[in-house]
């Protein structure tokens, strides 16, 4: 019999109970009827049994609750694999609860409550040390990712490269989930709303790749090299250091950095004690003993809240905004305060050791309403030893976002204001040499020495296409001119479908199609179920009520003239607003994100991203509700802003309504508004794993794209 034939073994039985005959009588219960897994294929109980208690086995151990709020069954889990389990079992309930906590409490509420913890174990025939590794890697990654799952214990990250039945991996992990998800639907729900999440995307269990393993390790290399204790010596550490992560959007930077967070975390510690440059710098470096403190940043509020889950369900916090958080959060926790409590950016106080900031692009050259400094990463360099940026210039958005040329010159020196070296491909995923740049005499603040790196990530993970797919899309997104589109021969997606990209002659149709991908799920999952309609901004929004809207509605708005053109906001004398429903096909009327009334506002369901509460598929979402996040299919509405004239592409800040873009800053010697307006088409057009459909407002565009259309599609 093959192996894919071969299925595992998962009992269920109280935690406290370890004997051998308690696993006998928990094998017993499993084989009676509903499911006999491997006996039907030839092993009986005792080879069973074997494998059970003398081979690799992976186990879930966990106790149901109730939350308090939504009156929903949430979960504390433990997952672990062993040579042992019984063996397991017994050190855990014993020498483990003597030295932690979380083994503790178990302990404590087993000898009070025989039921209060149950455990899973699973086997399998073909089980060896890497199989339950990356088993149980999956496993914290799925879980994580669980909505019902309130906090996670683990202490470690262990997806495994090859190895003998690396390759049966996922046919046996599915057959695993599957007998799970049949059990309790509740603790392990259908793999469709795993994948879908945006906890799972933002998860520090991903497999890296090898570049992004290369590029983790030269951080923690650097790491090493500034913490690692040194009897009377501080000049090497005097300056401030700043490591660039670099790449394109969907380069694995946001994973990397995930990753990097919780090694450091559970193999290093995070919030130790901080101090004052005036402090003695020596005795406070507790490398490799669980003391340093370590900060996440954020500059996306729909991420940060993201982070701020993980980091809760993993134990790296204990509430939310205490090691992660915005940046100005940051700044304003390490700065003396005014007389109303407010931090004062000018006046560091203390630093934090490792800081990393996730899309650091998005971080502000220039005061706002909520931040009263004048460089949001100046100010976090005078509060940090370390810090680790991902950084795409490409991903810039606001004028508010943009840095002075001769900055950009001296931060990013071989190649200005671009994410990847192609100069230099050889160093992807290795640090380069640091170099001390000054920062802060642009904005006429004291000039400060930073030693400044880079490393850089190329390979592209998020658009699971062929490299030809990526390069037209490149193309688009860099404003240059593009031909037919080619081709997928990669076949990356669900069930072996090439990549999708299609041209529509109507935002109805596009987002009929869309809408149907959404509900595409019920049968398991096929990479369609996270899908939105997106827009670029060339439509009015505001964040107070539109009296123009019956229902206050700020709209995307078109209609379909006499002659079959699609002309920007609705009819003359039509003012019906968003109508649900609406089967029209001559008008589209669909509120922008944030616009709607969540029917689960006061559920769990307020902890999620907005792409994936199911009524923001009425919703055409923007770049402040998509940037950092996956979909598996993206429909992006073009408007006017992108232009196509005489074979070039063109971007019209006159037809934008993104003031945050198109404003012009004094200080700058530039005006980035075009390059802005192209910015945000690329972060739109590499939104979906699967499948890009797309239908512009400009005339010129439009037909350009549907003469790309490869005939066979």
């Amino acid at each position: 019999m093959g192996i894919e034939h071969l299925r595992p073994t998962i009992i269920k039985l109280p935690y406290g109970k370890y004997a051998e005959e308690d696993f006998e009588d928990a094998l017993n219960k499993r084989s009676d009827g509903r499911s006999k897994d491997m006996i039907e294929h030839g092993s009986n109980l005792e080879e069973i049994m074997s494998y059970i208690l003398s081979y690799p086995t992976v186990y879930i151990v966990y106790s149901e609750g109730k939350n308090r709020y939504s009156n929903k069954n949430e979960y504390t889990v433990y997952i672990g694999e062993t040579n042992d389990i019984r063996h397991r079992t017994f050190e855990h309930l014993t020498q483990d609860a003597r030295k932690r906590d979380d083994w503790r409490e178990v302990a404590e509420a087993v000898n009070k409550d025989a039921d209060a913890f149950e455990q899973y174990v699973i086997a399998h025939p073909i089980f060896n040390k890497s199989l339950t590794l990356d088993v149980e890697n999956r496993l914290m990654h799925y879980m994580s990712s669980t909505d019902s799952v309130k906090k996670l214990n683990n202490r470690r990250t262990n997806a495994q490269g090859k190895y003998y039945t690396s390759d049966q991996f996922n046919n046996i992990f599915s057959k695993i989930w599957l007998g799970l998800h049949q059990d309790a639907p509740e603790l392990f729900p259908a793999e469709e709303i795993i994948r879908d999440s945006a906890l799972f995307k933002a998860s520090p269990f991903h497999r890296l790749s090898s570049r992004q393993i290369d590029a983790e390790e030269e951080i923690l290399a650097q790491l090493d090299a500034l913490f690692m204790p040194r009897l009377h010596d501080t000049d090497s550490v005097k300056n401030s250091k700043l490591i660039f992560v670099q790449g394109a959007a969907g380069t694995g930077k946001t994973v990397l950095l995930s990753h990097l967070f919780y090694r450091i975390a559970t193999e290093i510690g995070i919030q130790g004690d901080t101090y004052s440059d005036d402090e003695e710098q020596s005795t406070l470096y507790s490398w490799r003993n669980g003391n340093l403190s370590t900060y996440l940043l954020v500059n996306h509020k729909e991420q940060v809240h993201v982070y701020n889950q993980i980091a809760l369900k993993l134990g790296l916090q204990k509430k939310s905004n205490e090691v992660v958080m915005l940046p100005s959060q940051f700044i304003n926790r390490f700065s003396e305060t005014n007389g109303h409590g407010r931090g004062i950016p000018d006046k560091p106080k203390g630093k934090a050791d490792i800081v990393l900031i996730d899309e650091a692009h998005l971080l502000t050259t220039q005061g706002t309403q909520g931040y009263s400094g004048k460089n949001q990463l100046y100010d976090i360099l005078r509060r940090a030893r370390m810090v680790i940026a991902v950084f795409d210039p490409e991903q810039i958005l606001q004028a508010r976002q943009q840095w002075h040329s001769s900055v950009l010159e001296r931060l990013f020196p071989r190649k200005t204001n671009k994410p990847i070296n192609e100069e230099s491909a050889q160093s992807v995923g290795k640090i380069g040499d640091f170099c001390t740049v000054c920062l802060g005499e642009e904005d006429g603040l004291p000039s400060v020495p930073i030693d400044v790196a880079h490393i850089q990530l190329k390979d592209q993970f998020r658009i699971a296409a062929s490299q030809e797919i990526v390069d037209w899309i490149n193309r688009f997104t860099e404003g240059k001119d593009f031909g037919p589109i080619p081709q997928d021969h990669a076949n990356y997606g669900p069930d072996g479908q090439p990549y999708d990209i299609k041209v529509f002659d109507s935002p109805v149709a596009l987002f009929e199609a869309i809408k149907e991908k959404s509900q595409l799920t019920a049968g398991g999952w096929n990479g369609s179920g996270l899908s939105r309609v997106l827009a670029t901004y060339d439509w009015k929004y505001s964040s107070s009520t539109n009296d123009d809207d019956p229902n206050g509605y700020w709209n995307v708005m078109m209609h379909r003239d006499d002659s079959g053109h699609w002309c920007m906001g609705l009819n003359d004398g039509d003012d019906k607003g968003y109508i649900p429903g609406d089967t029209d096909q001559s008008r589209f009327c669909k509120p922008w994100n944030y616009q709607l009334t969540d029917p689960a506002q006061k559920s769990i369901d307020k902890n999620l991203a907005w792409a994936e509460k199911e009524y923001t598929i009425d919703e055409i979402g923007s770049t402040f509700t998509i940037q950092g996040f996956d979909l598996n299919y993206a429909g992006v509405i073009i408007g006017p802003s992108v232009q196509y004239r005489n074979g070039k592409i063109i971007f019209n800040p006159q037809k934008s309504h993104n003031y945050l873009a198109t404003n012009k800053r004094k200080d700058l010697e530039t005006d980035y508004s075009e390059e802005n307006i192209k910015h945000e088409l690329n972060v739109l057009l590499k939104r979906g794993v699967h499948g890009l459909y797309l239908f512009a407002v400009d005339e010129g565009l439009q037909q350009h794209l549907k003469e790309c259309c490869a005939p066979s599609r």
